[in-house]
């Protein structure tokens, strides 16, 4: 299969996942999929571990987009939605991740899931703790066979574990180069509200990294600020806020145009500004209201609980 054909699998994938969430009224966030159920639903659900990044360049900035794109990923994963973010929330270890497909226990993963691999399916579900990612590049081995090369083994998890495309070597470049920016001692206090503000950056950055990168990872992180919107759409209330999921979703699709015009570096200089001008815009009026979104956890807790 070509990359823009994968490309293309994974928008319907992603789009597809959307369209099912919706459909439960149980569920309005796709993290909820892989979420404990409890008493602290909703303040797991508007939280996360803080991001430990130590410094910042346009290659970690088009890794730390991809880090959060299930596009990276393939097969049962990436229709659910989960990308490296969903177990390694900012780079961190997800204590309150439970997917069954995947674990027995809270904050764990089975990495020979026959699940997510035809490759290393073992038949056996025996989970490991997720570790915390902060830190990782000083490491000398990684994995259960202490892999010397963090590229490889990352691109194992990629290919094998997840049964994902092959990445460009610039996007599994630029994953490599986030990771290697991960540092404890940069870490803020936990937990991190997960807020409208950090979320529409994720998918400004995205589209700034985007802007700098070769053609075939220009897509995936065009790709990745289309999945960050659908994150903000999710929470935003259907009725209350109908007129700005309308132009969200809008926004969304212009990105898809741009992936599928033949040249996506030339969409980006010719429709950067504009497209920029109506989201910020977007933003600023979603911003006034933020409290009656799903990013607030006492909006949340009472629609869980209904």
């Amino acid at each position: 299969m070509d990359r823009q054909r994968a490309l293309k699998l994974a928008a319907v994938a992603l789009a597809c996942t959307t369209l099912a969430a919706a459909a439960q009224p149980s569920q309005i966030l796709r993290q909820q999929g892989w979420t404990v159920q409890g008493e602290t639903l909703a303040f797991d659900l508007t939280h996360a571990p803080s991001e430990c990044l130590a410094r910042t360049s346009p290659e970690i900035e088009a890794g730390r987009a991809l880090f959060r794109s299930p596009a990276l990923l393939g097969g049962p994963a990436a229709r659910l939605g989960l990308s490296c973010d969903a177990c390694h929330s900012n780079g961190r270890a997800n204590a309150r991740f439970f997917l069954p497909e995947l674990t027995n226990r809270a904050g764990a993963a089975d990495v020979t899931s026959e699940w997510s691999s035809r490759v290393r399916g073992d038949g056996v579900t025996n989970p490991v703790p997720i570790p915390d990612l902060a830190g990782v590049g000083a490491k000398a081995g990684f994995g259960a066979a202490r892999n010397p090369s963090l590229s490889h083994f990352v691109r194992g998890v990629i290919e094998e574990e997840f049964q994902g495309a092959p990445p460009p070597d610039e996007a599994l470049a630029s994953v490599i180069a986030y990771l290697n920016a991960l540092d404890a001692s940069a870490c803020a206090p936990d937990p991190a509200p997960i807020s409208l503000t950090l979320t529409a950056n994720d998918v400004r950055r995205a589209i700034d990294a985007a802007r700098g990168a070769e053609p075939a990872t220009a897509s995936l992180l065009v790709l990745s600020a289309q999945d960050a919107i659908g994150r903000i759409v999710e929470r935003l209330p259907a009725q209350r806020f109908a007129t700005s999921r309308n132009a969200l979703e809008g926004l969304a699709r212009e990105l898809g145009g741009w992936r599928s015009s033949g040249d996506v570096r030339v969409a980006l200089l010719t429709g950067h500004d504009g497209w920029r001008a109506r989201f910020d815009a977007a933003i600023a009026r979603i911003s006034r209201r933020e409290r009656h979104t799903y990013f607030d956890a006492e909006t949340l807790r009472r629609h869980l609980s209904h």
